[in-house]
């Protein structure tokens, strides 16, 4: 019976159907055809998946992301510009730079696509950077607000893994560094090779003072919200109030680019992404329960602990298996739904659950900058004006890369949980 489940979702995947409405549809498929539980057992389940007070974070992060968009964006990329702008490939640089500091502001992928693409992108074509390169090294690097804390994947992974979401943000640091430096030294060696400049001079002291002055607003964002919540003064949820009100302020009253009668637009813009994530959740919430009555993890697990005994080699099998998902289903719906299937499964061979969701994270940012959902590259691609055949082969090796800074972090488990074992333990 189980075959229903699993292939009325594939055909609604493939038939375009959205992501939510095909989670759902294939949970009923699965309950008119075994005929027990009644099919109202959905809508019970649905709102039993969002019954989580840590999901109340989501919204209030997508509202704190729209509005860093008001002033802390340009001041973030104009830090970024007088830091390395100078360099063979300073824009490039400054590009996945100023997507690592607003990734760690907004938490989300797409946001950061968005926010420093439809600055940096113009930028960089105009000044002679190849539109291939410069969308795919954008759809890459925006991936990265996934990865680096606050981050709302991050937030929905703890919630159906049951995984500390303040150990997850610290975990998150690192592996997220790491994989930005390895973008900027393929942005430099690439540009070097095919004669892509720097700005014509390098920043004065002075313009690097006032460029640190003027960002000081947004890179305080991550030090309140981290700070906050390893002090103890409030709960990874209640840090993204402080993120939305903080975000808010900045906006109107420190930069005064945001005005009252644009609020309602954005307010609007947040609640649209946040009310597509959560029924994604909910409607993924039956579709778990089915799974785990059915004991798939469990046939899942045995398949997959009968392939090898090598703790590596499962590790790298389950990767290989989250960047194909990765490419064709959105970043949620595979968290929401590989969660309970794989994560008994890296516990039980001895993978810390910390570790496994960092890695899963940056596999799922390459999964958004590799077609054919691609995401992350979409979004990209349609503020230059190319298509996404443009981006070959450029993208290619973005991805790549970002798989060797994956290969690295999974090999090497201190990348992620330094961190959390010198801070919450």
């Amino acid at each position: 019976m189980i075959w229903v489940l699993f292939g009325s979702l594939a055909f609604f995947l493939a038939m375009g159907v959205p992501v939510a409405f095909s989670i759902g549809l294939s949970s009923l498929a699965y309950l008119v055809v075994k005929g027990f539980p009644p099919v109202s057992v959905i809508s019970q389940r649905m709102v039993m998946g969002i019954d989580s007070f840590p999901l109340l974070a989501l919204p209030l992060f997508m509202i704190a992301g729209v509005l860093m968009e008001k002033g802390s964006t340009p001041r973030l990329m104009r830090l970024a510009n007088a830091l390395i702008g100078h360099i063979t490939g300073g824009l490039a640089a400054v590009a996945v730079a100023a997507s690592c500091f607003f990734g760690a502001v907004s938490g989300s992928g797409v946001a950061t696509v968005a926010a420093v693409g439809s600055i940096m992108e113009p930028e960089m074509v105009k000044r002679g950077y190849g539109k291939g390169f410069t969308a795919s090294l954008l759809g890459g690097s925006g991936g990265l607000g996934i990865v680096i804390p606050p981050s709302l994947s991050m937030v929905v992974y703890g919630v159906a893994g049951g995984v500390s979401i303040a150990a997850l943000f610290l975990g998150g640091l690192i592996p997220g560094i790491l994989a930005g430096l390895f973008l900027i030294a393929f942005s430099i060696m690439v540009s070097a090779k095919r004669g892509y400049r720097g700005t014509d001079r390098r920043a004065s002291f002075k313009e690097l003072v006032e460029a640190f002055r003027g960002a000081i607003g947004p890179l305080a964002m991550p030090v309140i919200i981290m700070g906050g919540v390893l002090g103890g003064v409030f709960t990874p949820t209640e840090a993204a109030v402080v993120a939305a009100v903080y975000a808010f302020v900045l906006a109107v009253f420190v930069y005064k680019e945001l005005k009252w009668s644009e609020v309602p637009q954005l307010l609007a813009k947040a609640s649209l992404s946040s009310a597509t994530i959560i029924l994604i959740v909910s409607a993924a919430a039956p579709f778990a329960w089915i799974m785990a009555s059915e004991h798939i993890p469990e046939a899942m697990a045995s398949a997959l602990l009968s392939i090898s005994s090598n703790k590596i080699v499962l590790l790298f099998a389950i990767n290989v298996l989250l960047l194909f998902l990765g490419t064709f289903m959105e970043t949620i719906a595979v968290i929401i739904i590989m969660t309970p299937i794989l994560l008994p499964i890296v516990t039980h061979i001895g993978i810390d659950p910390v570790h496994f969701g960092v890695a899963m994270m940056l596999n799922l940012a390459i999964g958004g900058a590799t077609p054919p959902l691609a995401v992350g590259l979409f979004t990209s691609t349609r503020i230059i004006g190319i298509s996404i055949e443009e981006t070959f082969p450029d993208i290619i090796w973005v991805c790549l890369v970002m798989t060797l800074a994956l290969a690295v972090i999974l090999l090497i488990p201190e990348t992620a949980l330094l961190l959390p074992n010198l801070l919450l333990k």
